[in-house]
């Protein structure tokens, strides 16, 4: 096909360490290596599927009818033809949902690429993780003063009273009794679940739409000029750049590229507070997706992209 490259690049071949070099040239000449060993990865998941769909058509075929006509071998000999009954097809049935259920897989890209190509598609540029980072920061510096405000406001509804609260009285009771510690407990659970709850609305409410603009943003992600707009399919028009240099815009065409809308924003807000919560450290993990793209974001088809008040409609 056009779009498959007549031959890959030849990967770059680990560098023979130099022992006079330092600890950070070897570094950064290993790290070098390993991203051009992940480019050559992602241009061959990207272009696997055209060698499927040239080689294996097969796979794409759609299955038809419930039953097989055939010849089957009677007992005395003879040959007696008819229909395989459901039960006989049922295993390979399934076995062919299964393999149209890989191939639809490994043709994501390309049902990306058919989308774009039929639709045309929105350009914008993919914000980069480090600005990603900082708007996260200064959403979680108003989210914390939020929770102090309720916080103060539960102990406030509650009537409760630090001051008079002795320590070491309290130690001694959950020593001799610990269904005070769970009591205890329970009213700090309480007040976690009320402030998750709090930090999902306030994020669906700013996420929504944009006011005016496409695509929706918290208040940390305005003052970092990048904006959450809902992708159905998402298209690099150049060739992404290495992970070391994120100063390189990434330019893509998004299709629909519209506003996330109640339902949407509030999944994304959802998951991403429980993800966050339910794997901490391990949550990190998730901004290595492609694009840019966090694991929450690709569960919701969203995409966290630079403001453009006007994008143009290409088509390729």
């Amino acid at each position: 096909m056009d779009n498959f490259p007549e031959k890959l690049p030849d990967p770059e071949p680990i560098p023979p360490i130099d022992p006079n070099k330092t600890p950070k040239q070897i570094y950064f000449e290993l790290l070098r290596t390993w991203v051009n060993h992940a480019q050559m990865q992602q241009q061959i998941q990207a272009y696997f599927p055209y060698y499927l769909m040239n080689n294996y058509p097969q796979l794409f075929q759609p299955t038809s009818g419930t039953g097989t006509s055939g010849q089957v071998l009677t007992s005395n000999g003879g040959v007696a033809t008819g229909t395989s009954t459901g039960s006989q097809v049922q295993p390979q049935q399934q076995q062919q949902n299964t393999n149209q259920r890989r191939a639809a897989e490994l043709l994501e890209p390309a049902r990306q690429e058919e989308i774009i190509n039929r639709n045309g598609g929105y350009e914008y540029v993919i914000a980069p993780l480090w600005k990603r980072f900082v708007a996260e920061a200064i959403d979680i510096v108003i989210i914390f003063l939020l929770k102090v405000m309720l916080t103060m406001a539960f102990v406030d509804f509650f009537d409760i009273n630090f001051l008079d609260i002795d320590i070491d009285a309290i130690r001694n009771s959950i020593e001799e009794d610990y269904t005070e510690l769970l009591s205890f407990t329970s009213e700090l659970i309480f007040l976690e679940i009320i402030t998750k709850c709090a930090v999902c609305i306030y994020e669906t409410l700013w996420t929504i739409n944009g006011n005016g603009q496409i695509g929706g943003a918290t208040p940390g992600k305005m003052l970092m000029g990048i904006r959450i707009v809902h992708v159905e399919a998402v298209v690099l028009l150049d060739v992404p750049p290495p992970v070391a240099n994120n100063q390189i815009p990434i330019k893509a065409l998004l299709y629909p590229a519209t506003d996330p809308g109640f339902k949407r924003a509030l999944c994304r807000s959802v998951a991403k507070n429980a993800l966050i919560a339910l794997f901490f450290p391990m949550c990190f993990l998730m901004f290595f997706f492609k694009h840019n793209r966090t694991m929450y974001d690709i569960m919701t088809k969203t995409i966290v992209v630079e403001d453009n008040p006007a994008p143009v409609l290409r088509r390729r």
